[in-house]
């Protein structure tokens, strides 16, 4: 295998992250993009070419003044795939992801009480892990690494899950390192409202644009994997701010819980009842609308630019779509109307897992910094740095 120096490992990286961002682009648009010469793009496009993780797509239109039609390029889907987990109260999600972070695969299973008492988060992980790895197999695929969300407390830089109430959580779990003893692959993990970030910011027309978001992962739920555990609504939100996912100290950015909230509260609402074993239930109409009002808080205090609702099904999240629009409106204290936009996620009930999927691809095609080996992520990241993802692509 041929031996890169540094500057070669950073501009490759460069590149690749490029290419995975804008999915398709020209060796001219890169060069000029990037600050980079051209000969050295072409350069490095055909290393990457003849390894087989990019390829060339269809030509693009002339220049205004004519001639050669530029040549696309793009990752090659058929190189490698990633896989993602979302393990909850109710239900595991699995999802292979191809490199332009499309779900290619997915598998969804109940979650039984009495099977989750014997196994265990672990359990359900490998259980998931043997589905994501027997579909890649049969796709004569590299699994290239795992991304897991989880609805829990977690601390990405030590790789350990600090509490999570829904999965019986109550000690801090070592989560990475014994994924990683088992899959023998690298596994990331976080929060499943940021997972669902990952997602929505993967699919935004022009990436490299500075976006302020917010994602409200809603979904209707057991409290808890025991028998007859009351259903509820269980909220989480994610961040981006400035175009990057937002953890906040020690990663617990995003957990929710009415600012109306009273000691007196069943859980996260004022207005919740003690069970919502229905959506359609007219006791739900008050938990959105105070969910409503809370996001319309943040909306305008942090002057979001975009609203996500997800985890739900489309006819009550475009209800509570609604709601958090009137309120936003209603609490904009000024004539000038604020733009943002409140709309429903682009994907439904995988958007934990997909998102999951594309958290790893994140990684894969971060660019180091001075000072960081990979690219301003944790410190927890740093045993999989950028370079060793070269020497994967180079097997």
């Amino acid at each position: 295998m041929r031996v890169l120096n540094s500057l070669s490992e950073i501009n490759i990286l460069r590149i690749l992250r490029l290419i995975w961002l804008e999915k398709k682009i020209s060796r001219v648009d890169i060069a000029t993009r990037l600050g980079m010469d051209k000969s050295t793009v072409t350069k490095i496009a055909a290393d990457l070419c003849a390894l087989g993780i990019i390829r060339e797509a269809e030509s693009g239109e002339s220049g205004p003044q004519g001639g050669r039609k530029p040549v696309f390029l793009e990752l090659n889907n058929e190189f490698a795939v990633v896989g993602g987990i979302e393990i909850n109260p109710r239900k595991f999600f699995c999802s292979v992801v191809n490199l332009s972070g499309e779900n290619i695969f997915e598998y969804s299973e109940d979650i039984a009480p009495e099977e989750y008492k014997k196994l265990g988060l672990m359990g359900y992980f490998k259980k998931a892990f043997d589905i994501i790895k027997k579909h890649s197999q049969s796709l004569k695929l590299s699994l290239l690494g795992i991304g897991v969300g989880l609805p829990a407390l977690i601390d990405v830089e030590q790789g350990k899950i600090i509490q999570s109430i829904p999965l019986m959580i109550y000690e801090p779990v070592d989560f990475i390192k014994l994924a990683r003893e088992f899959t023998k692959l690298p596994v990331f993990f976080d929060n499943d409202a940021r997972c669902c970030c990952y997602t929505e910011k993967m699919l935004w027309k022009n990436p490299n644009i500075e976006k302020s978001m917010m994602y409200i992962l809603v979904q209707h739920r057991p409290q808890q994997p025991v028998e007859n555990s009351p259903k509820n609504i269980s909220v989480g939100f994610g961040f981006v701010l400035n175009g990057k996912i937002y953890h906040g100290a020690n990663s617990t950015a995003g957990e929710f819980r009415s600012m109306l909230w009273e000691p007196s509260s069943k859980n996260q609402f004022v207005a919740s009842a003690i069970s919502v074993e229905n959506l359609a239930d007219a006791s739900v109409t008050p938990i959105f609308r105070e969910l409503a009002q809370n996001v319309a808080f943040l909306v305008n205090t942090l002057n979001l630019d975009v609203v996500y609702v997800g985890g739900i099904e489309e006819q009550y999240t475009e209800e509570l779509v609604k709601y958090i629009r009137e309120k936003i409106v209603y609490l904009w204290p000024y004539e000038w109307k604020k733009p943002s936009t409140v709309t429903s996620a682009t994907l439904s009930e995988r958007v934990v897992s997909s998102g999951a999927g594309i958290l790893v691809l994140d990684n894969i095609f971060s660019i180091p910094q001075l000072g960081d080996s990979n690219g301003g992520t944790s410190k927890f990241y740093n045993d999989y740095t950028s370079y060793q993802w070269l020497s994967l692509f180079q097997h």
